[in-house]
């Protein structure tokens, strides 16, 4: 699989290539979990581990598996195990595994194999101290111009080649320190092959001069869920996080023996073509989808999981004009709205129109999925759920942090939580370059946050399982210590009492969305 500069910006991929991983399996708890650790390592961009064997072979870190054995061994480990109603990372040797719904066994072993990976990287010293967003090299060459045919500038008179023919564009500036002589700069991004060959060969890491790190000890418990798993669903978003997230719904479904009788999902995304950089970390898409949108792609890939269920694609994006259709159903009139208050989720979409049964989709919707990737689209969406009283399923993930929110109906809402900048903050979070807001992503933290929303929607849509209210009502993860932070209270925001002053939840969203002049 072709690696991507942004998951290069949070690891050495080079040293991750080399890493001699063994996954230790004595057949006790831990095939799916094996199956979900050889998932991750092909969208590292990586060989999936070796079988541990105790033939004198020099390993650089064991993943053990539900209750295997750890063997007698230097070599730095982690146990990774399912649990009745959980995940477990540990290094405690007599530590045991559960028997987790059937339900929820496929999203546990992604959120399992996601954390296990993070140990890996972070533990082996793969993991770069400090985000690199982006990687490039600079030539300088010095050249004196006054050999130059008279009237003649750099730019044209000369070229700059590559080793492999091709032209590398430069800019030329005179020096000021009397010489007379010119700088010819060139820049030359990490993915050539020219620049590959220098930064290869350079390791960025921390001045300190002990930099192990301490084993992680996690548990992370969520609800136990079982039943049927029926009621409509609008997904916002089917990406990085998306993906993951209807990936665990439809594999949850089926490994319970499901086939969608009773689901409805709608799925709505303005990317109009699946990029090769979507491939190391959205689950859902192939190298054969390229090109195409990724609504319909990923709607096509859960009825081939789920024959049964209603699924439907909308290329387009949820914004504004669809919170106003709402709040105004009878008498549904479009507002003007800048470009800006346009949802962007991975991209953007020039048609802000909607059409009604899109409306009824929404009204009929028994939960939102929020995988789109800036604030202010989370608070368009937050302002829907509020206004239709449904539960709203959020997460985001940056490089090695990431976080995962359920607002209740109208126990609280993005701007209680997260102030003002909820409706401000509208720049799409881009893992590209060219991304208003340019951030290294990687899939330990897709995986991780999209599969725990699909755990999340899983139990909102069960027949027979447990409230989103006996869910955290956010969990915050640092990837640099593998930890986590869980938050039980579903009514808490530090900005609430202030807000609720000026009338419902879906109210004072609405009223600050549609302001032009947002005060922060």
């Amino acid at each position: 699989m072709r690696r991507t500069l942004r998951q290069e910006g949070l690891v050495d991929q080079h040293r991750l290539e080399r890493l001699r991983v063994a996954v230790v399996d004595e057949g006790v708890g831990g095939s799916e979990l094996g199956a979900a650790i050889g998932q991750l390592a092909g969208q590292l961009g990586i060989s999936p581990p070796m079988e541990y064997t105790n033939n004198r072979l020099t390993y650089d870190f064991l993943i053990c598996l539900g209750d295997s054995c750890v063997p007698l061994t230097d070599t730095p480990y982690t146990r990774v195990q399912i649990l009745d109603n959980g995940v477990r990372i540990t290094s405690d040797v007599n530590s045991r595994s559960g028997s987790p719904s059937v339900l929820q066994e496929p999203g546990l072993c992604t959120v399992a194999a996601a954390l296990a990976w993070q140990e890996v990287l972070r533990r082996t010293g793969v993991a770069l101290p400090v985000e690199v967003p982006k990687k490039y090299i600079t030539v300088n060459i010095r050249m004196d111009p006054s050999t130059l045919e008279y009237g003649k500038e750099p730019e044209s008179a000369l070229r700059l080649v590559g080793p492999d023919g091709e032209a590398i564009p430069f800019r030329s500036s005179p020096r000021d320190d009397g010489a007379g002589h010119t700088v010819l700069s060139a820049r030359i991004d990490e993915g050539t092959e020219l620049a590959d060959s220098v930064l290869g060969s350079i390791k960025l890491e921390s001045s300190e001069t002990d930099q192990s790190e301490p084993p992680a000890e996690i548990e992370l418990m969520i609800p136990r869920c079982e039943g049927d798993v029926t009621g409509s669903v609008t997904v916002a978003g089917v990406g990085g996080l998306g993906s993951w997230a209807m990936h665990t719904v439809a594999m949850g479904i089926a490994n319970s023996g499901g086939d969608g009788f009773g689901l409805k999902v709608h799925l709505v995304d303005p990317d109009t073509e699946i990029e090769v950089h979507n491939l190391n970390r959205q689950i859902l898409y192939k190298s054969d989808d390229l090109g195409m949108p990724k609504a319909e792609v990923s709607a096509r890939r859960i009825c081939g999981i789920l024959p049964k269920a209603e699924v439907r694609a909308y290329v387009d994006a949820l914004g504004l004009p669809h919170l106003d259709g709402l709040l105004n159903q009878d008498n549904i009139v479009q507002n003007e709205v800048k470009e800006e208050d346009i949802d962007f989720l991975e991209g953007f979409s020039d048609s802000v129109g909607f059409s009604t049964d899109f409306l009824d989709a929404l009204n009929s919707a028994d939960a939102i999925l929020s995988g789109v990737d800036n604030l202010r689209s989370r608070s368009v969406l937050s302002a829907i759920s509020s206004h239709l009283g449904i539960p709203m399923i959020n997460a985001g993930a940056r490089g090695f942090i990431g976080s995962f929110d359920v607002f209740l109906g109208n126990q609280t809402c993005m701007i209680c939580r997260y102030g003002t900048r909820a409706v401000s903050q509208h720049k799409p979070m881009s893992c590209q370059e060219d991304g208003e807001v340019p951030f290294s992503s990687i899939v330990t933290s897709t995986a991780l946050f999209g599969a725990l929303e699909g755990l999340a929607l899983i139990s909102a849509l069960s027949s027979d399982g447990p409230p989103l209210s006996d869910w955290p009502s956010q969990i915050i993860w640092s990837g640099w210590s593998n930890s986590f932070d869980c938050h039980a209270d579903h009514s808490f925001g530090p900005f609430k009492q202030a807000f609720l002053a000026k009338g419902t939840h879906s109210e004072h969203l609405a009223n600050l969305l549609f302001d032009a002049e947002v005060s922060v």
